[in-house]
């Protein structure tokens, strides 16, 4: 298997460009109209129905015209009864849903001699045929009671058209509507319109007394979608045209807000993954609400990643001063013992041997120091209800032969953090507590607002001001002698940092006092707020 065919799990084997995807939508979108032609097929019955209204009343006048003219030259005196104007009225709605369509309409045949006062009727109503041809383009013929054309405009005048089946219809008395499919030639367009492909015929009957003389026979393409678009082209195109420089400008606009910001951010983000990030670009101004907020958080991860580095950077010069100095010590005591341990009073080589053994276990301190401040910084945060006063009750009653530890008393006080976080911090402040010569350790714990709140006061020797803005820096401590690592403060503001808390060293009168801030439950802001409200409304009363 080729390189090129490996996938990774879970990448999806085919990936498309966003300006090929907006592409392929514009695309479509200019579709649309064409694909509304189809649609529009629908609307081609009521086309079809009103070819067939209009086509009516030419039938009925002609056939009218028809019945006068016949009754006025017919030898033997008639009475109409009006079958013909009911007739018309009768013939049915035509609906490509439910009419069949019919083989084309046959070709007029030499038949017998037409009726002669028939033909005479057919001569005085050429004119009208004529006439109601040029207005309506419908093809109109007159037969007489034997199907045998005698007035048309389709050049068959004397032929007979007795076999078709509308006219046999017409003959019995009964008024018929059919389509019939055109000629070959415009049937070709047929998938597309359906009304270009057929013809809409219409055969009345002429009745004179009570004996029908002979039918009027129109036919005429229907209107169709084509005909109502062609009469609207210029508007279509001018329509078709705004279209596409709307979809243009939609196009060129996303392109410019869409595609070319994420162009940038991609870049960006290459930068970065090559470790770039002095090169990255800051404040550039997104159109789009997802891509401020994209390039937003691309920027704070930038950051994060050079404060990072910045971080690791100096932890590791630090780390390499650290533990250079006791490495340096014991290996200068072990070179010593090495050369001189034959010249050495057995006082001198233990000296040399405890100097290198105090170096090892810093080295040790350092060792495990370090990977508890690791531990805390990759540590996956996880949340508890604790109660912090109780907390710090347990720790009180543990530290009790060592130093003593006073935790105010009062309702609990609730928050979000691990028990375990919880005590590392307490631990290490009671820790450092020692260090600086307290004997005493006062904890108080409060709810301000959503936070908890633990205040932690010793008695011991406090923190000079020169010192205030560096104890939570890692590998800080003026207590090195003592076996300190500069530490402690730092793990303890990295667990609470975890969590959404912190810690500060406050100015006090005497000693160290340190702030040890907690996010606080819901419920427990509530209880405070609570309380608020009633202090002020018992304070508001006169």
């Amino acid at each position: 298997m080729a390189a090129t065919d490996l996938v990774e799990a879970g990448t999806p084997r085919l990936r498309l460009r966003l300006r090929t995807v907006l592409a392929v939508v514009s695309v479509l979108i200019l579709m649309l109209p064409i694909g509304g032609l189809y649609v529009l097929r629908l609307h081609e019955s009521t086309l079809l129905q009103q070819t067939q209204l209009q086509l009516a009343p030419v039938a009925a006048l002609v056939s009218a015209s028809y019945r006068v003219a016949f009754e006025r030259l017919s030898p033997v005196e008639t009475v109409s009864d009006g079958s013909t104007a009911e007739a018309a009225t009768d013939a049915p709605r035509l609906d490509f849903a439910e009419v069949e369509v019919q083989p084309p309409f046959p070709a007029a045949r030499p038949g017998a001699s037409a009726d002669p006062l028939a033909r005479k009727v057919g001569d005085e109503l050429a004119s009208v045929l004529a006439s109601a041809n040029a207005n309506t383009g419908a093809a109109v013929r007159l037969l007489d009671r034997q199907g045998v054309v005698v007035a048309t405009t389709e050049g068959d005048l004397g032929q007979s058209l007795a076999h078709a089946s509308e006219v046999q219809q017409a003959l019995e008395g009964r008024a018929v509507s059919s389509l019939r499919r055109a000629p070959t030639d415009a049937a070709r367009i047929e998938p597309i319109v359906r009304g270009a492909a057929v013809r809409v015929l219409l055969a009345f009957p002429v009745v004179a007394g009570a004996e029908v003389v002979g039918a009027v026979l129109v036919t005429r393409r229907p209107s169709n979608i084509l005909d109502t678009l062609y009469g609207k082209r210029v508007l279509l195109l001018q329509g078709a045209a705004v279209f596409l420089a709307v979809a243009l400008a939609v196009a060129l606009i996303t392109a410019r807000t869409l595609v070319l910001p994420i162009k940038r951010l991609t870049g960006a983000a290459g930068r970065v993954t090559r470790g770039e990030t002095d090169r990255f670009e800051r404040g550039r101004p997104y159109r789009v609400y997802e891509l401020a907020d994209l390039a937003a958080s691309v920027e704070t991860m930038v950051s994060n990643l050079q404060r990072r580095a910045g971080y690791l950077r100096d932890f590791a010069h630090q780390l390499n001063h650290e533990y250079k100095t006791p490495i340096a010590a014991a290996r200068g005591a072990l070179e010593l013992l090495r050369d001189h341990l034959d010249d050495m009073t057995p006082a001198e080589a233990k000296h040399f041997v405890n100097n290198a053994a105090v170096d090892i276990e810093r080295l040790d301190r350092l060792t495990v120091r370090m990977l508890d401040l690791a531990q805390a910084d990759m540590a996956q945060v996880t949340y508890e209800v604790v109660d912090i006063r109780a907390v710090a009750q347990e720790l009180a009653v543990a530290a009790e032969e060592s130093l003593q530890v006073q935790v105010a008393t009062g309702p609990p006080v609730y928050a979000k953090v691990s028990r375990e976080s919880l005590q590392a911090v307490l631990d290490n402040l009671l820790d450092n507590a020692r260090r600086q010569g307290a004997s005493r350790v006062e904890i108080r714990a409060e709810t301000e607002a959503a936070m908890a709140t633990l205040w932690v006061q010793d008695d011991g020797d406090g923190i000079s001001a020169g010192n205030r803005g560096k104890i939570f820096d890692p590998f800080f401590t003026t207590r090195q002698h003592d076996g300190g690592t500069g530490l402690g403060l730092a793990i303890c503001r990295t667990l609470l940092r975890n969590v959404g808390g912190d810690i500060a060293l406050v100015p006090s009168t005497s000693g160290a006092l340190f702030r040890v801030s907690l996010p606080a439950t819901a419920a427990e802001a509530a209880r405070t707020a609570d309380r608020r409200r009633s202090v002020n409304g018992a304070q508001s009363v006169p």
